[in-house]
């Protein structure tokens, strides 16, 4: 499957075939993430394992939500 560059929402320049293969539903190249500190904010909650009522506290994994930081162009910001 070819991976066709697309450019970034915030400075125009194309994003490299190897984010987008790593990352797909990047939006950013690489210089505007490390700038606006990320594309998306990760929330982690732990998933509990223990009956309801029990003062033992058991968890058993983890759950990830992430949730996509507004961007806004360079120009505007």
């Amino acid at each position: 499957m070819q991976i066709v560059p697309q450019p970034c929402v915030r400075c125009g320049e194309l994003i490299p075939a190897e984010r987008i293969e790593a990352l797909p539903e990047t939006m950013v190249c690489v210089r505007c993430s490390k700038e606006i500190g990320g594309e998306f904010h990760v929330i982690v909650t732990p998933e509990k394992t223990s009956k309801e009522g029990s003062l033992k506290k058991n968890y058993g994994g983890y759950t990830t939500r992430k949730i996509r930081k507004p961007i806004k162009p360079r120009d505007e910001e």
